[in-house]
């Protein structure tokens, strides 16, 4: 489970709304070809404006897609299992700065920050900025690793 960032939200919003020329609505007529796919559609729209309307109001926006990934041999090496205690200490709390999820892990600054680096290209986290400073934000609820 991935959560989308904001861009990708409204980006998803406009693709329904061009495929549908304007704001969708629930489908009435069940009898109507394609009935399944329009509610489907409908709904994930419909979540997205819930979710950019959450962000609009309290600066905060959780909108999550289930995506299956096939990560290569060289992207799964990089889920070292000091990166993975890095997911799994984000998944537990918010952190307001690398400096503070180091100091919690008791690891160094510049080795967190590598590492997170390194989860942020495989697209795990988020490295928001924040004024001078990064902020490190899940982008995922959910991880399942299918090895084999």
């Amino acid at each position: 489970m991935r959560r989308l960032t904001v861009e990708e939200v409204r980006r998803r919003i406009r693709e329904l709304e061009r495929k549908y020329g304007g704001v969708l609505t629930e489908p009435s007529d069940r009898s109507v070809e394609g009935w399944i796919e329009r509610l489907e559609d409908y709904l994930e729209w419909s979540g997205m404006m819930n979710a950019l309307r959450a962000y609009d109001e309290e600066g905060e926006s959780e909108y999550y897609v289930e995506e299956t990934w096939e990560l290569p041999a060289e992207d799964l090496s990089k889920l070292t299992p000091k990166r993975l205690e890095l997911l799994d200490a984000l998944s537990r709390m918010r952190f307001s700065s690398i400096s503070e999820l180091a100091e919690h892990l008791r690891r160094d600054v510049k080795n967190v920050y590598l590492d997170l680096k390194a989860l942020e290209e495989l697209g795990f986290i988020r490295l928001r900025r924040h004024g001078r400073g990064l902020i490190p934000e899940l982008r995922v609820e959910e991880l399942t690793l299918l090895l084999g």
